[in-house]
Formats: C-alpha cells, sequence, structure tokens
C-alpha cells in the first residue's frame, strides 16, 4: 500500500463483533475471538503503521469503541471488555507519543493524535448476528431485555461518526486527543466541554 500510495497518514480500526449471552454461557474461543477483532487487530495495525508517523511526526489514528466502554451493559462482557481495552489503549499511546516525539524524537510538540470514539447504536447486522442460537433456547430474558433497550435508543444514523471522523482527520479535534468522543451529541458542544473541565485521570469525553 505505501509503495503505491505512499505513507498512511489516517488509521481508522471500526472492525467489530459482539455475542449477546451471559458470561457463565460464553465459550471460551468467541470470547477470545472478540479480543482479536476489537483489541489485537488495530493494536497490531497501529504497531505497523506507527514508526513511520513518528518519523514524520503527523498523523491521526481513530478506534471505534462504544459506550460499553464506559458503563456495565449486561449480557455483552467480552464486547465491553475489547472496547474499555481499545479506549484505554488509546489514552495511554496519546500519552506515550506527548512524550516521545519530544523527548525522543527532537520534534517541538507531538504532531500525531489519536482517538477513541462513540458511534451510538447505530443499526446494523451486528445487531442481527449477535443473537445465537444457545442465547435464544437457554437466555431467552436477553433477547427479550435487549429488544426494550433498543426501542429506548434514538436512532443513530452512520453518518455522523462517519463525518466526525472526518472533523478529527483534519486537525479540528485539539483537546479530545486521547479520548473516547462522544458522536452522539454536536462534536464542537463536546469539545466545548472537554475543554472546560479538568482532564481527568481516566480521560473519556462522554461525561
Amino acid at each position: 500500500v505505501t509503495e503505491g500510495l505512499g505513507p498512511i497518514d489516517i488509521l481508522i480500526c471500526n472492525a467489530g463483533t459482539n455475542t449477546f449471552m451471559p458470561f457463565h454461557m460464553t465459550d471460551p474461543d468467541e470470547w477470545w475471538k472478540q479480543m482479536e477483532v476489537m483489541v489485537k487487530s488495530p493494536t497490531e495495525l497501529t504497531r505497523m503503521i506507527l514508526p513511520s508517523m513518528q518519523k514524520r511526526n503527523s498523523g491521526t489514528i481513530i478506534y471505534t469503541s462504544s459506550r460499553a466502554a464506559a458503563a456495565d451493559l449486561p449480557w455483552a462482557a467480552g464486547y465491553s471488555c475489547a472496547k474499555t481495552a481499545i479506549t484505554r489503549f488509546a489514552g495511554i499511546l496519546q500519552t506515550e507519543l506527548n512524550i516521545l516525539q519530544k523527548d525522543t524524537f527532537g520534534f517541538d510538540s507531538n504532531g500525531i493524535s489519536v482517538f477513541s470514539i462513540h458511534p451510538g447504536e447505530v443499526k446494523t447486522k451486528l445487531h442481527e448476528t449477535a443473537f445465537p442460537e444457545k442465547t435464544k433456547k437457554e437466555a431467552p430474558y436477553v433477547v427479550e431485555q435487549m429488544a426494550k433497550m433498543a426501542k429506548m435508543h434514538p436512532d443513530f444514523k452512520a453518518e455522523t461518526p462517519a463525518w466526525t471522523c472526518v472533523y478529527l482527520a483534519t486537525g479540528k479535534g485539539a483537546g479530545l486527543e486521547g479520548r473516547l468522543v462522544d458522536c452522539t451529541r454536536d462534536i464542537e458542544e463536546v469539545k466545548k466541554f472537554v475543554l472546560s473541565t479538568t482532564r481527568p485521570r481516566i480521560t473519556n469525553a462522554c461525561g
């Protein structure tokens, strides 16, 4: 890719998978599959492209996370743990880059931005395929409860997180680096809120 198109300036990791099921019923292989897709894959992609960004002191990395990273949502322990992990990874990587780009690479400041985003409950096929037969047969209450929760959620559109990524990738996300950015709210309002508050030890922009 780099030979044909040049250095990678923007990395967006959006792949995801989920299984709605009580933890005690979850198959270990299925649990770790979620970690592979939503934690190992994006971190290894980051490992591949980061050296070039560090040499140029330029680039944007965005991970699709979820409100599940900041809430105790039942029946999706593997998904929630994976989203929490990638959200924390984004914050830690940003902190490391803020130090390394100055102290090790000799730049005046860090020019690489890392974000995680909460896109909202966008209706995708993931919501249809996340209920295996085992859940339907042995834990039908999970299907019923998730259906009730779905009715309470606004109908979020995929265009909103997509344009949020464009906003962040064009350098307008100053102050949101390392944060979990809430795409369900106006991005300018999110930015204003974050910049007006003291940066917490555990950082996110979802309130």
